[in-house]
């Protein structure tokens, strides 16, 4: 009888416990990724605004995403404006100010090679570290080289290599190629912008 009474308490406690536990919800995302189908690009500068995109509406695999070719002038002073858009849904989402409105957690990086330098950022997210969404560059003499334009997520801005922490939301390297202006119908810098995937 003593062993029976020593079991129901028992079997109380184990009852409460397993009922008072909570389940974990692994399957519902805390801050779900937004797809990004399109990076603009738009130089401004020497009298004139120029918009570049890179275009893969179908994500990864699939059609090849649609690149564009831009003209600038040599020797002459752009900023340089990127936005981030979700051109697969109607009308298109323009991610760019879900970036703003959590610049803390995003940072917009360049890597730029030749005679193209890279972008000097103008802007700041909310606790005054860099954000990347304006920035300010000179064109060169001219000459071919790379530009890579990178959205981190969560990087540490605080990191002397920031760029090479946090994740990638989207990226995308450009070829550049630009002719120097010499006169008689020769055209200005030609940037021939081509994404790597």
């Amino acid at each position: 009888m003593k062993i029976i009474a020593l079991k129901m308490p028992l079997l109380a406690l184990l009852v409460i416990a397993m009922l008072s536990c909570e389940k974990d919800d692994d399957n519902g995302p805390d801050n779900e990724q937004e797809l990004i189908t399109t990076i603009s690009l738009k130089f401004t500068g020497g009298g004139q605004t120029v918009t570049f995109t890179a275009e893969d509406k179908d994500g990864d695999g699939g059609a090849a995403p649609v690149i564009q070719a831009i003209t600038l002038k040599a020797n002459t002073d752009y900023t340089l404006s990127v936005s981030f858009l979700d051109a697969s849904k109607t009308p298109t989402e323009d991610i760019t100010t879900e970036v703003k409105a959590e610049s803390n957690d995003h940072l917009v990086c360049y890597v730029a090679t030749g005679p193209m330098g890279a972008p000097q950022i103008q802007d700041t997210d909310a606790g005054g570290k860099p954000l990347g969404l304006e920035s300010k560059f000179k064109t060169g003499a001219a000459g071919a080289g790379s530009f890579k334009v990178t959205l981190k997520h969560e990087a540490d801005k605080g990191n002397a290599n920031a760029c090479s922490t946090g994740e990638t939301d989207a990226e995308a390297t450009f070829n550049v190629t630009y002719n120097k202006k010499t006169g008689h119908g020769i055209p200005c810098p030609v940037f021939i912008l081509t994404q790597v995937i």
